[in-house]
């Protein structure tokens, strides 16, 4: 059994559920969650709106899955990932070890 772990700006959370959807992924979990990311230069320092972070909404997808259904859906996001180049999904594939369901 594998953990996937898929994180994507809220925009695109449609399209990683119809993605888990033509994969037969059955049950997932959503997360909202708010990104942030540390700006280099910060714009207009004493400016309210040039604070140096940067916020995004995100989306956190979490679904046990089957080892050969793990490296499919991410061979598949991968392509998905080339296909759209500023598509901004993260993936990860952890595997798990023990557990209780």
């Amino acid at each position: 059994m594998k953990l996937l772990i898929a994180i994507t700006v809220a925009e695109y959370r449609e399209r990683l559920q119809e993605f888990f959807s033509e994969q037969h992924v059955s049950y997932y979990n959503e997360i909202e969650a708010k990104g942030m990311q540390k700006l280099e230069k910060q714009h207009r320092l004493g400016n309210w709106f040039g604070k140096g972070d940067f916020g995004m909404d995100n989306i956190i997808f979490i679904s046990f899955v089957g080892n050969e259904q793990a490296d499919s859906l991410l061979d598949k996001l991968l392509q998905c990932k080339a296909e759209m180049p500023q598509c901004n999904i993260n993936a990860y594939i952890i595997n798990v070890e023990q557990g209780v369901g």
